[in-house]
Formats: C-alpha cells, sequence, structure tokens
C-alpha cells in the first residue's frame, strides 16, 4: 500500500508547504519573535464518518467498503450487524429482533470470515462457522471495513467477505481521550419483563512519556427484556412433508383434491408459541501500547465479551397423524399441491397439547493477542502477531439449553388449520369444554448443547518499497484452529394417553388465557383467539416428581418413562458432555503482494499482483454410540438397544490451495476511479459436515424383508469452497463527502456440499437383525408374505417359543449373531458437487451531502442473481446456495449546529434458507429506523432512537406462502441515553 500512497502523499506534502509557506512567510517577516500557532480544526459526527469511509473506499486496492465511528463511543448503531446493512451489498439475519449475522452477495454468515484487528475470530455455533454479531458492543469499535475482493494478505475463509473490526489504539489518538454514556432501552416486544432496562459503557485512552506509552479500557454492561409471538410449524418437525397424492382419501371431502400422481406438502404441526427473553451483555477491552523509539511499535490487547441469555416459553399445539383428511386444495408453481384449509377427523392424534419451558445459555469470547511492528529502514517495515482467542457456548440453567414439559387434555375430535392468511388459523373440536380438571401431565424434552472454538494464530508481514513505484508484501502464518461440540438430550415420550398423569392432577397449577390480540399486527392475526393454559414449567416438574414417587395403586400415579439426567427421573437434562465431536484445522500459509504505482495515458493507475498458498491438515475425532442388539416388541419396530459405552473414530485428511489475486486501478480524471479485480477465495465447510460421528436411527424398520433404516457420519475429506472472482466498479468522487459507484461482480464457486449415501453398510457386527435370519424365512415362508411383519412376529412367538432370543412371556424377539444376519444400514455423507454454481450481480450506491446545509443521503442498492436455487417442483435431495437476495437501502440525515438526525429505511428480498429435500424461504422484510442526538453542552449529548418503528413482522415458508413455517412479531424498541465526552 506504500506504493500506492506514496505518489498521493507526496503531492499533498508539496501542496501543503506551498501553501503553508505562502501563509505564514508574511506573519513571520512582520512577528518574527512570536511563535507560530496554527489552530487544529476536528470535524466529528455523521459527515466526518461518512467521509472517512467514503476515504477508505477510494485509497483501498480491489472493493473495501467501510463504516467509521462518527465519535469516540458513538458508532452508528448500537448493534455491528444492523450498521453492516447499509453497506451495499450486505444483508443480516434477525434473531430476537436483532441483527445477528450477515450476508455479502448473496453469501451467508459461513462463507464470510470475521477477523479483529485482522485477527481470525473463533465462532462458537458449535456445527457452523457463522459470526454472531450480537456479542459484540459497537462502543469501542472505531471502524468496520468489508473487504469484498480477495487479497493474498488477508486470511482465508471469506468466499462473500472477509470483515474486519477495527478497535481504538491508544498511539492513534495521542492525549487523553474518554467517553462514557448512560442507555435507557424500552423494548415493547415484552409482556413479562421490565419496561425500560439499562445500558452503562465507558472508554478511556490516555498516553505518557511524550506519547510513547498509552493505555485505553473500554467497556459496556447492557440488559435487554424482549418477546415474541409467534406460529410455528417447525422445520425440525419436519414441518412440511412430501407425499403423493394418493394420501388424500377420495372420501367427497375435498376441493380440488390432489391426483394421484401429484406431489403434496402436508403440515406436521400448528403451533402457537409466546417466548420472553431476558439478555445481559459484558464487553470489555484493555489495550497497552509501547512505543521505546520512533521506528519499534509494540501492542498488547485483550478483549472479553459475555452475553447471557435466560428465556421462557408457553405453546400451544396441534399434531396432525396423516389420516382422515378433508379440505381445499390449491394447486401451486410445478404442480405441487397445499392445503389451504386442512383438515383431520379420523384415526388422529387424540391429544390437545401445551408446553411450557425454562432455559438459558451463556456465550463468551476473550482474546489475548500481542503484535509488533518494526521500521527496520525507511524502506523496510516487518510486523509479528499471534493471538489466542476462545468462543464458548454452554448451558447456563440447571434445566438445559432447551426445555420442556407438555401437559395435555385427551379427547380431541377434529383439528382444522386455514392457511388463507399471514398466520394461520387453528379450530378444534373437544369431546368436552377445555377444562383445568382435564389436563395431564405428559412427555418433556431437556437439552443441553456445549461448544468451543479455538483459535491460535502466528502471523508474519514484512513491506519493502523497493523504489517510488514498487513496493513487495510478504508474510507467513500458521493458524490452529480447535473446534469442539456436543449435545445431550433426555426425552420422555410419554404422550400417550396411558402414560399421562392422572385428571385434575395439575389444575392448581394453571392459568386460563387467550392469545385474542396477541398477533394483532399480523394478516389475519385478529381471528386467533384460541383458548389455552398458562403454567410454570418448574412447577409442573416439581408435581411430576411427586406423582412418580406415589405407588402405583395409587390413581394420581405418573408412570416413570424415564431414569434419565442428573435427577435421575428424566425431568431434567444430563450435564455431561462426554467426548462430543472434536475437529482440528492446522494451517500454514504464505504470501507475496507486488504493488506498483505507474502512470498511463498521463493519469495514475496501481497494479497488485498477489499469490497466497495454504496447506490445512483435518483432524475429526468423535466417540460414536455403540449397542448391544436389536429388539423385535412391536409389529413393525426394530428397536437397536445401546450398550452404555462408545466407539472412538479418528478420521484425518489434508487439501491445499493457491490463490492468486490482481487488482488494478486507474484514475482516469481526478473525481473518477475504474477497477478491475481477479481473485480466488475460499470457505471451508461446516463444522457438522466434517465430523466423524456416527449416528444412526435406533428404530429399524423392515420391507419386504430389507432393512430400510439409516444413519449419517460426517466427511472430513470434503474440498473448501472455492470460487473464482471478477470484479468491475467505476467510481465518481465530486465532493467532499459524495460519490457515486456502480459496480459488477461474478463468482462461480465450486465445491459446494451435497448429499451422499452409501447403501448396504454393515456397521456393527454385533447387531444381528431378527428379520434376516431363518425365524424370518420360515414364518415368511409359512404364512406366504414377507410384508406383514405383525403377523410374522405373531407367528414366531407361537411356534419358536423357545427358541434362542424369542421370549413369547414378553414379546420380544432379540436377534442372535451367528444365526441371523447384521443389520444393514444406508448411511447418509456428504461429497463435493462436480457441478460448479455461478453467482453474478450489480451494487449501485450514492452518496450525497449538500454541503453546509448539514443535510445528506445514503442510497445503495444490490441486485444478485445465481443458478445455484431450489426446484420447489421436485421432492428429491438438492443443493441450492442460502441467502441469495436483493437489497435497498436508503439513509437520510442531518448534522449541524450539534444536532444529528438519521432516517434509515433497509429492504430484503426473499431468499433461501436451507433444506436438502423440502426448502425453507424467509419472506422479503422491510424495516425503518430513526436516531437523533443533540449536544447539550460542549461534550454532553443527549439523544434517542427508535428500531422497527413501524413494528415490522417475519415469516418464512416452505416450497410456496401457503405453507406457512414461521411468522412471528416482535416490536419496536427505543433508546433515549446520555453521553459524555471529555
Amino acid at each position: 500500500m506504500r506504493g500506492n500512497q506514496f505518489v498521493k502523499q507526496r503531492m499533498a506534502s508539496a501542496i501543503s508547504l506551498a501553501i503553508g509557506t505562502a501563509a505564514v512567510l508574511p506573519v513571520y517577516a512582520q512577528q518574527e519573535a512570536e511563535p507560530l500557532v496554527m489552530e487544529e480544526v476536528v470535524v466529528t459526527g455523521i459527515r466526518s464518518s461518512l467521509r472517512a469511509a467514503m476515504d477508505t473506499k477510494r485509497d483501498s486496492f480491489g472493493v473495501v467498503d467501510a463504516i467509521t465511528a462518527e465519535d469516540i463511543g458513538k458508532f452508528p448503531d448500537t448493534n455491528l450487524a444492523e450498521s453492516l446493512q447499509r453497506i451495499t451489498g450486505v444483508s443480516i439475519d434477525r434473531q430476537r429482533g436483532e441483527g445477528s449475522e450477515v450476508t455479502v452477495r448473496g453469501f451467508g454468515a459461513d462463507f464470510n470470515l470475521v477477523t479483529l484487528n485482522g485477527r481470525q475470530m473463533p465462532t462458537h455455533g458449535g456445527t457452523n462457522r457463522a459470526f454472531d454479531f450480537a456479542d459484540i458492543a459497537s462502543e469501542s469499535v472505531s471502524s468496520v471495513e468489508v473487504f469484498k475482493t480477495g487479497r493474498a494478505s488477508v486470511p482465508t475463509g471469506g468466499i462473500g467477505a472477509t470483515i474486519n473490526i477495527k478497535t481504538m489504539r491508544p498511539l492513534e489518538n495521542p492525549g487523553l481521550t474518554a467517553s462514557v454514556g448512560v442507555k435507557g432501552m424500552h423494548d415493547q416486544s415484552t409482556v413479562d419483563g421490565d419496561d425500560w432496562t439499562p445500558e452503562v459503557s465507558g472508554i478511556w485512552s490516555q498516553t505518557f512519556m511524550d506519547d510513547t506509552i498509552g493505555v485505553s479500557i473500554s467497556g459496556s454492561y447492557q440488559e435487554r427484556d424482549s418477546g415474541e409471538a409467534s406460529f410455528q410449524n417447525p422445520t425440525d418437525g419436519p414441518g412440511w412433508e412430501n407425499y403423493g397424492g394418493d394420501i388424500i382419501p377420495d372420501n367427497g371431502q375435498h376441493v380440488n383434491k390432489p391426483p394421484e400422481d401429484a406431489l403434496v406438502n402436508l403440515p406436521r404441526q400448528a403451533r402457537y408459541q409466546l417466548d420472553e427473553w431476558e439478555r445481559t451483555r459484558i464487553n470489555g477491552q484493555l489495550t497497552l501500547q509501547w512505543r521505546p523509539i520512533d521506528s519499534v511499535t509494540a501492542t498488547l490487547d485483550y478483549h472479553y465479551a459475555e452475553l447471557e441469555l435466560d428465556h421462557t416459553q408457553n405453546n400451544m399445539s396441534i399434531w396432525f397423524n396423516r389420516s382422515g383428511q378433508s379440505g381445499t386444495w390449491k394447486e401451486g408453481p410445478g404442480g405441487v399441491y397445499t392445503p389451504v384449509i386442512y383438515t383431520e377427523s379420523e384415526g388422529l392424534e387424540t391429544d390437545f397439547p401445551m408446553g411450557a419451558g425454562v432455559d438459558a445459555s451463556k456465550n463468551e469470547r476473550d482474546s489475548l493477542g500481542f503484535n509488533l511492528v518494526w521500521d527496520v529502514t525507511e524502506d523496510l517495515s516487518l510486523a509479528f502477531d499471534y493471538h489466542d482467542s476462545t468462543a464458548e457456548r454452554k448451558p447456563n440453567s440447571k434445566w438445559g439449553t432447551s426445555a420442556y414439559v407438555a401437559i395435555s387434555r385427551f379427547g380431541r375430535e377434529a383439528a382444522t388449520v386455514d392457511f388463507n392468511n399471514d398466520i394461520p388459523y387453528l379450530t378444534y373440536v373437544l369431546s368436552d369444554p377445555l377444562s383445568p380438571d382435564d389436563m395431564r401431565i405428559t412427555g418433556s424434552d431437556f437439552i443441553n448443547e456445549w461448544a468451543e472454538m479455538d483459535v491460535e494464530q502466528f502471523q508474519f508481514d514484512g513491506e519493502w518499497q523497493f523504489n517510488d513505484r514498487i513496493t513487495v508484501g510478504f508474510g507467513a502464518a500458521y493458524t490452529e484452529l480447535d473446534n469442539f461440540n456436543s449435545e445431550s438430550q433426555v426425552q420422555r415420550l410419554s404422550f400417550g394417553e396411558s402414560q399421562a398423569s392422572a385428571y385434575g392432577t395439575i389444575s392448581d397449577l394453571l392459568t386460563p388465557a387467550s392469545l385474542k390480540g396477541i398477533y394483532d399486527e399480523i394478516s389475519g392475526g385478529g381471528r386467533v383467539k384460541n383458548q389455552f393454559f398458562l403454567y410454570d414449567m418448574v412447577e409442573v416438574i416439581e408435581r411430576a416428581e411427586f406423582l412418580q414417587n406415589l405407588p402405583e395403586s395409587n390413581p394420581l400415579h405418573l408412570p416413570l418413562a424415564s431414569t434419565g439426567g442428573d435427577c435421575g427421573t428424566g425431568l431434567c437434562p444430563d450435564s455431561n458432555p462426554g467426548f462430543g465431536n472434536q475437529l482440528s484445522e492446522d494451517t500454514i500459509a504464505a504470501y507475496v503482494e507486488l504493488n506498483y504505482a505507474g502512470e498511463m495515458f498521463d493519469r495514475p493507475y496501481n497494479l497488485r499482483v498477489g499469490y497466497r498458498y495454504e496447506e490445512t491438515d483435518v483432524t475429526s475425532s468423535a466417540e460414536s454410540q455403540n449397542y448391544s442388539r436389536i429388539e423385535w416388541g412391536s409389529p413393525n419396530e426394530f428397536v437397536a438397544i445401546a450398550s452404555g459405552d462408545t466407539i472412538p473414530s479418528e478420521l484425518e485428511d489434508d487439501y491445499d490451495v493457491s490463490l492468486p489475486s490482481l487488482d488494478f486501478d486507474i484514475d482516469v480524471t481526478d473525481e473518477i476511479k475504474l477497477r478491475a479485480s481477479y481473485s480466488k477465495t475460499i470457505a471451508r465447510s461446516g463444522f457438522d459436515d466434517l465430523e466423524g460421528n456416527l449416528s444412526i436411527g435406533t428404530v429399524l424398520k423392515v420391507e419386504s424383508g430389507a432393512h430400510v433404516a439409516g444413519g449419517s457420519v460426517g466427511n472430513p475429506g470434503l474440498e473448501p469452497h472455492e470460487s473464482e472472482n471478477w470484479d468491475l466498479s467505476a467510481e465518481w468522487y465530486y465532493g467532499d463527502a459524495s460519490y457515486v459507484s456502480v459496480g459488477y461482480f461474478d463468482k462461480t464457486v465450486e465445491n459446494f456440499v451435497t448429499a451422499s449415501k452409501a447403501q448396504d453398510v454393515v456397521l456393527f457386527s454385533q447387531l444381528a437383525h431378527p428379520a434376516l435370519g431363518p425365524l424370518w424365512d420360515q414364518a415368511a415362508a409359512a404364512l406366504g408374505t414377507d410384508k406383514d411383519t405383525g403377523a410374522i412376529r405373531d407367528y414366531i412367538l407361537e411356534n419358536f417359543p423357545n427358541e434362542e432370543g424369542v421370549n413369547a412371556s414378553t414379546g420380544v424377539i432379540t436377534g442372535v449373531v451367528g444365526r441371523d444376519d447384521p443389520a444393514f444400514f444406508d448411511v447418509n455423507t456428504q461429497k463435493n458437487s462436480d457441478e460448479d454454481a455461478s453467482i453474478d450481480g450489480w451494487e449501485l450506491a450514492w452518496q450525497h451531502d449538500f454541503g453546509e446545509t448539514g443535510v445528506g443521503f445514503i442510497a445503495n442498492a444490490t441486485f444478485v442473481d445465481g443458478d445455484a436455487t431450489f426446484d420447489n417442483s421436485s421432492d428429491e435431495e438438492q443443493f441450492a446456495l442460502p441467502g441469495l437476495s436483493d437489497t435497498r437501502n436508503f439513509i437520510a440525515y442531518y448534522d449541524k449546529y450539534g444536532l444529528q438526525v438519521r432516517i434509515a429505511y433497509n429492504w430484503r428480498d426473499e431468499f433461501f434458507v436451507g433444506g436438502g429435500n423440502i426448502p425453507e424461504y424467509t419472506e422479503e422484510y422491510e424495516q425503518w429506523d430513526v436516531n437523533a442526538s443533540y449536544e447539550l453542552i460542549d461534550g454532553l449529548t443527549i439523544f434517542a432512537e427508535g428500531i422497527n418503528v413501524t413494528d415490522e413482522t417475519v415469516r418464512t415458508h416452505a416450497r410456496n406462502q401457503d405453507q406457512v413455517y414461521f411468522v412471528a412479531q416482535t416490536g419496536p424498541r427505543y433508546t433515549i441515553g446520555l453521553r459524555y465526552i471529555f
């Protein structure tokens, strides 16, 4: 970069010297004895921030966009993700109404790399590489840079972009600078939380000993209470399921009945849910710098972030059983049929369940780093950087990271869902009116999740200025990444009427409630008025444990469905993470860059050629559950019984990549710049695809004598996604803080991960299958069928009661090793696709400042297209690129006389979320945000902001909008506060 800046700096210095000399000499001649005093004018606020971001874009190699702090401790938004969405080509995903992950140029969070001061940061997703920006408070951030084109000197991992978060360094701002702020937040989405929650933040930076030693400290503490009211047909339910039209009975009760050969999607569940969260976020940073001589600067810094999330929920739902259907059907694109009114009234699940949950999680991240820069000579500079960073997610409650206990009213006779509005309308028929005396304790589910990632990184960089035009950059790095994730689940599947507690056992714990008025911001929400019961999960658990201890003869007895969990009753989680899934990536990298500053047709241009080479070793270690036998205890369920021990495994692989890059820019006039870039970049596969943990479905069914159950295992031999990138752009800088830019990008990506299957694999030699042996064969021959498993089982129990593995008294048949063949599995895994995917698009941006009026605006739009899209007419497993969507932003601002006002609009088009054979799409979304501040006295500012002030809602669906997965309203949130800058 020195080569690029040398000509500009030399010219600027000459002009400054000439102007300064002309202005100063007459005065100096008249007042020779008086010292020269020059007044420094410091420009702050919105316009200075936009000017700094524009300068970053203009002076950088390649395509780089940036956001800079308006002043110390004052980033444009309280959430970094919400600031990033203002950048052209960047869109965000929201959780609990707050920005969390970013998508750049259509590539989701897994395809983007986040660095902190140039260091690769760990994530705590466990199974993915997505960085959650909600962890990081914005007050200590000085700027965020988005590198959209590849460069050899930047760590790999970002196909969409590499996003670098920069924090304040004291020696870059000599003297005392400090800021303190207090805020009060009012989140209208919460029902049970506090009306106002506090936030306190502060930064202090000082330099000593003639600005050779610097210290900066920053910290923030924030509480936020929020809520969400939603309708869910959960994707892990699995929500919508594929069927042939022959599943719809010809009973004369259908309008536009699907033909038998049609692809029909049916809902699995209809659930109304109310959630409440309490979030506490703590951030702290300490930076020490020492410059013993002008040519050496040492920096030691430590960063800490903590986020605690406490969650409670209540819900009511209906499960569907795929029988007795009637209703009205719509044929959608591709011939896919969807019910717009769907009823089940025969052979259905007779329960009317409700659920309550209490759980909590805690995210922690810390990073300790050391950096040393040595300007060896005027032409040679060397830098060494080291950091050790960790991100961890763990349970923060005795009830786990996800927990619920269900109650149910039995005697449901019919259920209907109307999908004609944005939120479905659920009705049902009960044998008797809803009463607390009829509610009974049923099943429960407790999950604990652990995730930890450690990144230790050594980086060495050098820059040699060969002459006025040529600069050579070079460097090497070693990165050791260790990722761990684990999950435990304690589940009581006692949802049946015979397994529930007695009538009246919890009537005193229930509070009648209604959904009337809850969904007032969603189309059709006024129809939702369902009655249900609220209750405290912990109180129900205490009652359930009391009932379990009663003698079986007691009519109130609750059958003991499980002895799992730390408590031994099945009504709590398992707090032992076990061995889990462990994956390590050791990467060695080296790079070289040549920067050349020249002239073409008397116009200055810059050329940079780079090459990066990396070698990565991958090791996946896991412990998989072992199994001892297969038991045949009901007509068509062959159950693999866990042995209580595990099978250790370790899989290794490696790969190398060569990543060239080329950047060219030319100033065709003093205001207009043209750019062209070419690069290759990579993004590594998600950890869930790489980890070698083996899992199987424990219920092993048989069809026509052949085993059809499956398993899954990761593939650590996956190659990284590799993208070949082209960028062209034109930029017109026509004012002090005004510019227009137009850019085109094209990416061709190979090695996308797709599903693969290995068929008829023997995974456990000891798992003899009772349907793959002589007893089954003799029974099938005698009965003349191998399809009626219930009849075959009864025949074996009756005719071979004394055979090994046959227990006629219990009705259980066990496979016998040596007599019966072992079970075969169809194992799902992942592979790199042989097909490439192409993504291209346009980025348009216009930033205009109306000079001394204080008024200005920013407008940008991104139009992106690609061929890696989901075919909604197919029910086959397929790959599509998540996150691909157009975006628009508009920001209007006023900044003068101490008053700052900003109004921001963001729009994102519908985009694909994921799904192998049934897709999920998030529908288009727009949001308005406003903020304003006024400087009361010098340094003291009062401010207010509103997020989502028009109370927009979120909705997702499957193949078409009638197939709703999720629809939710949160609400706006408002903040008022004071900030003082010293």
